[in-house]
């Protein structure tokens, strides 16, 4: 009887987990929190439906044979990632985001920001990669990029190694596009957007003045374009690696709470 009323309890909070879990997953903002929260949301859905299912042998192995396979994934040794293999699973997930609505902090189809759009399409691209190649390499970088959030100025300063810098021009309509590779990054050079290169002389950008995602080909009077950018590159998509001994932490966008929720600004 106290067993039986236990796991009456363990499906009532089980339910009520599940439908908070789905808002989280649905809210397109990400902070640190939220996505401490989804790791121990998952965490906690994953343990009450092993509780319930455990006389179930079919699916107690099947909960406990999906928690060793991800950890076999993870623990995969890792490999040289060939960098164009990587761009065009880059390019793949960016387009996934086209037309998404433009949300300051967003990183989701239902809503994302600019730096959002490029970083998330890496952390899903690198996460591509490593499922079809079965290389622990780029999917660890993936669970580490998805970690550590990060501002376009933050990849315009090399945090934590994770760009380089390519050169500046005074404008994305005169860049030299022979010198760029797929996936490169235009960051204003204060700091505000970024943009990724997808091809034929075309970005991807989450616009917040348009309020969505397009692609823009150049020459275009669009005004993100008519001004000074430092281009730079993902580490992760560079042929040679460089240096990642760098490190902007005053830069980093790891942002606990949403700015101003206790009077900051």
């Amino acid at each position: 009887m106290q067993v039986g009323r236990v796991r009456e309890m363990a499906r009532a909070t089980l339910s009520r987990l599940l439908v908070l879990y789905t808002v989280l997953l649905l809210f397109p903002v990400e902070y640190r929190v939220t996505r401490l929260l989804t790791v121990l949301g998952a965490c906690s859905i994953w343990g009450m439906t092993l509780f319930l299912w455990w006389r179930n042998r079919r699916r107690r192995v099947f909960l406990l044979g999906g928690l060793v396979l991800a950890a076999l994934l993870l623990a995969m040794p890792g490999r040289r990632v060939s960098a164009s293999a990587l761009r065009a699973d880059y390019m793949a997930v960016l387009r996934v985001y086209g037309h998404a609505r433009y949300v300051w902090g967003g990183e989701s189809p239902l809503g994302i920001d600019c730096s959002g759009l490029v970083r998330k399409g890496l952390v899903w691209g690198q996460a591509l990669n490593g499922l079809r190649t079965l290389n622990g390499t780029p999917l660890r970088n993936a669970v580490l990029l998805w970690w550590h959030d990060c501002s376009a100025r933050a990849l315009r300063d090399g945090y934590r190694g994770l760009t380089s810098p390519l050169f500046t021009v005074g404008s994305i309509n005169g860049i030299d596009y022979g010198a760029l590779e797929l996936g490169d990054l235009a960051v204003t050079v204060d700091g505000v957007h970024t943009m990724a290169y997808v091809g034929n002389r075309t970005w991807m950008e989450a616009d917040p003045d348009l309020g969505r995602v397009v692609e823009v080909t150049v020459p275009t009077e669009n005004p993100w374009f008519k001004i000074p950018v430092v281009l730079v590159r993902w580490q992760a998509l560079a042929n040679v690696r460089l240096p990642t001994d760098r490190r902007v932490g005053s830069e980093r966008r790891e942002r606990w709470l949403p700015a101003g929720i206790f009077g900051g600004a």
